[in-house]
């Protein structure tokens, strides 16, 4: 970092430690390092935080905090920022230097940056692996570990794809990417049920199409969905026709063709309901049923009032409004 102000600001620019005084709160104090810049006749303190698992909306309400206990302008120090980040901080006029040669300290009238590749685009909808890593990221205990190749892994996703959905889900504020040597850790920028919130209406269904299977459905992984799904977590009945079992689309070619036959033949005959993902349930199955999230998308426009009553509960489990107060 020092090399790279020097490089703009020239030979004077010094960086050393800076003492907290007595009234600085403790969260600041155990989550910061202060150091004193000085430029001449100038001077003001970064705060960089020690561990990699930050948040933008934290960063900035803790800066403002400690700029009120400070007599000097104060900056955030930050080793990573997204093209979404650096302009959310600009608008907000919350000051910082980044070690991936970023400069912003409008007290000193100054403002200078890398050149950023064009943004990705992001669509209406997300793919069907950025849905998915995304749902794994909103369910993880913890993403303050977690880099792009583990997500490639524990979702069994090339990692072109994993790519694909890590740059989607940074370029739409939901993430953000932190470097450490040729890693780059995974976090998400908001908090559980606000991640969601924000993300939800980009996701969609992940039925990609229904399948009638005359008799019982030999499957090696049957995993619940729909109305069986919804009815081991509520008060809501099942008969023989309701309900489905998710597979993925390999699963799904191994089915023979002779044992697949039309919903009228199903309603009279009976049989099973194979609900085609397009991305595997599997992943993220719980106790043999689909997720939550995953199942309130499959549902979300079924028109009996009954199931969405059921639904409402998972709404309301995960911080999301229930249907009538949309």
């Amino acid at each position: 970092m020092l090399s790279f102000l020097k490089l703009v600001f020239g030979p004077d620019i010094t960086v050393k430690g800076f003492d907290y005084t007595d009234d600085t709160p403790y969260y600041i104090k155990d989550g910061y390092t202060p150091q004193l810049l000085s430029w001449g006749d100038h001077a003001c303190v970064l705060l960089k935080p020690n561990g990699s698992s930050w948040r933008l909306p934290t960063l900035k309400k803790q800066l403002k905090k400690f700029q009120e206990l400070c007599s000097l302008p104060c900056a955030l120090c930050l080793d990573n920022l997204s093209a979404l980040q650096r302009r959310s901080m600009l608008e907000e006029h919350i000051p910082f230097v980044s070690l991936s040669q970023q400069v912003y300290l409008p007290f000193w009238g100054c403002a200078f940056h890398e050149q950023f590749k064009a943004d990705t685009a992001i669509m209406a909808k997300m793919a069907p692996g950025t849905q998915l890593v995304f749902l794994y990221l909103y369910y993880a205990e913890n993403t303050g570990s977690v880099n792009l190749t583990q997500i490639a892994k524990a979702l069994s996703l090339s990692k072109a794809t994993c790519t694909r959905a890590i740059n989607d889900l940074s370029a739409s504020g939901l993430i953000s990417q932190t470097a450490e040597g040729t890693n780059k850790w995974i976090t998400t920028a908001y908090t559980k049920s606000e991640l969601l919130e924000k993300a939800y209406g980009r996701l969609k269904t992940p039925v990609d199409r229904i399948l009638y299977v005359k008799g019982t459905a030999q499957i090696e992984h049957p995993i619940a969905s729909g109305i069986r799904a919804l009815a081991r977590q509520s008060m809501i009945g099942v008969n023989d026709q309701d309900g489905a079992i998710a597979i993925s689309k390999k699963e799904a070619a191994k089915i023979p063709a002779e044992d697949i036959c039309t919903k009228q033949y199903f309603e009279d005959f009976g049989g099973a309901v194979i609900e085609v993902w397009s991305y595997d349930p599997i992943i993220l199955e719980r106790d043999g049923c689909v997720d939550d999230i995953s199942l309130l998308l499959s549902m979300d426009n079924d028109p009996n009032e009954r199931v969405q009553t059921c639904l409402d509960e998972i709404r309301q489990k995960h911080g999301l409004p229930i249907k009538e107060e949309e």
